[in-house]
């Protein structure tokens, strides 16, 4: 099934997108806060984001989302005032603007649209695995074999970490080795941290890597495909 994460604290607004999206048979879920959508986005992908512009600061809200590997190919929906000039990062960064105020004849008639366009990103094939693989990652510019470190969820665009946070840097490029299992090639990238919270988990967004490694990420990503509970392991680079 489809699902969506939904950010607004306006009590109609969720009625009438929570209806919508379950006569669509779209899972929803709701938070009211900034802090909570991005807490849930690290234990779910979300095949679509939708942001209500009354929300505090919610262009703010949405570039911190679509950070996450898990709603880096989300569908993104803003619920604009017509009234008000829409933010430049909604402009750039949205695929739908649903304009208020909203009925269920009006986000009816856009989210049916927005649903094929949800099916479709899914079977891209830019799907994400949960894995528990061994990799070591060190700061750009440091020398050294750099710390161990625990690739929880692999992407084609990045990945989700486990480690002690005080061993990598809070932004900035990184350098990351690790194998696939049952493939004896180390894989080296450059990336960037784009997140962390308080419980030794951060996420990164890779920035290079070698085609022909890309290749056979994508091509493993593609064999094993998210959806089981069975975790995928293997060893760190060395």
């Amino acid at each position: 099934m489809l699902h969506s994460l939904l950010l607004s604290n306006d009590r109609n607004t969720v009625r009438v997108v929570s209806r919508v999206f379950k006569d669509l048979e779209v899972d929803m879920d709701t938070c009211g806060e900034t802090f909570t959508a991005l807490s849930q986005a690290l234990e779910h992908h979300y095949d679509a984001i939708i942001i209500d512009d009354s929300m505090e600061e919610p262009h703010v809200a949405l570039t911190k989302l679509i950070e996450l590997p898990s709603c880096s190919t989300s569908v993104r929906i803003v619920l604009a005032d017509p009234a008000i000039a829409l933010h430049p990062v909604f402009r750039a960064s949205t695929q739908v603007v649903i304009y208020k105020p909203l009925s269920p004849d009006r986000v009816r008639h856009a989210l049916r649209a927005v649903r094929n366009l949800m099916t479709r990103e899914r079977r891209r094939g830019n799907g994400r695995v949960t894995t528990t693989l061994a990799a070591r990652m060190s700061p750009s510019h440091a020398r050294g074999t750099g710390k161990q470190i625990l690739i929880t969820d692999l992407s084609e665009t990045g990945a989700a970490i486990r480690c002690d946070l005080d061993h990598v840097p809070a932004s900035g490029g990184v350098n990351l080795d690790f194998s696939l299992p049952n493939e004896p090639e180390i894989i080296h990238a450059t990336a960037e941290m784009v997140w962390q919270d308080n419980k030794e988990r951060a996420g990164i967004r890779f920035l290079d890597m070698p085609s022909h490694a890309r290749k056979q990420l994508s091509r493993w990503i593609k064999e094993h495909p998210s959806g089981g509970t069975r975790s995928i392991a293997a060893r760190a680079g060395k």
